[in-house]
């Protein structure tokens, strides 16, 4: 069974560590998404210049942004929940220096995601 610690810089770097690692889930689940709605297009442009007309292939195309688009935005949604809910609980019990911390992870899930939205509908 793990040691409970008791010391509040024990608890601090525990907090750090999980806001940390918080942060990364983020971002790695932002960077994936991302390189799935890459995958897609470069699959949907292979199909659509084989057999289908220009008309076709804008609408197309056009669809398969707007759901890598959506998947992208849903993986990041679900990023910033996850940071959200494991750090709000730890978040009521700690100092206030250490809940700048969780603060901070929590921004940096939404800078994620803003700045995934900005990528993929440039």
């Amino acid at each position: 069974m793990p040691e409970v610690p008791t010391n509040i810089t024990n608890i601090s770097q525990g907090v750090t560590d999980l806001a940390r690692d918080a942060a990364y889930v983020a971002v790695g689940l932002g960077v994936l998404g991302y390189q799935r709605a890459q995958v897609q297009r470069v699959e949907l442009q292979n199909r659509l210049s084989k057999d289908f007309s220009i008309d076709q292939r804008i609408d197309d195309v056009r669809h398969g942004v707007a759901k890598g688009f959506h998947q992208i935005d849903d993986l990041a949604e679900t990023a910033v929940q996850f940071v959200e809910t494991t750090l709000q609980p730890l978040e009521d019990k700690l100092p206030s220096s250490v809940s700048q911390v969780t603060a901070k992870a929590r921004e940096q899930a939404r800078e994620v995601r803003i700045q995934i939205r900005q990528r993929v509908s440039a």
